[in-house]
């Protein structure tokens, strides 16, 4: 038998079994966050180790369009979406949910789909 009718045949019998997937370790929140400072940053124009992760974006002088182009750069970084909903919700006047690098870390680690 040639090697295309071998394969045709062993996936007409069903015995062909996929290779096991290795799942890649997840990725740790201070890398998370230490990637989104620094997008954020460069979104800013200013110094990674100037960027203070726990506080507002906005009130370190990101605008809402630099916001919608992070946003979009983190959810190309990561492989991720975000929900509007839950930008909109994090951008809040609730302190405890302000939209800050280690919100958009936590939401990232939120919508990273589990490794199979």
């Amino acid at each position: 038998m040639t090697g295309r009718r071998m394969v045709a045949a062993t996936l007409a019998a069903g015995t062909l079994l996929a290779a096991p997937c290795l799942a890649l370790p997840p990725v740790p929140l201070a890398e998370i966050v230490d990637t989104v400072r620094g997008l954020a940053a460069e979104q800013i124009g200013i110094k990674k180790a100037d960027l203070d992760v726990t506080r507002s974006l906005a009130a370190q002088g990101l605008s809402e369009n630099g916001l919608h182009a992070l946003v979009i750069t983190i959810q190309d970084e990561f492989g991720v979406v975000i929900p509007d909903d839950e930008l909109r919700n994090a951008k809040s006047d609730d302190p405890v949910r302000v939209l800050s690098v280690q919100r958009l870390a936590e939401l990232v680690v939120r919508h990273t789909p589990p490794n199979y």
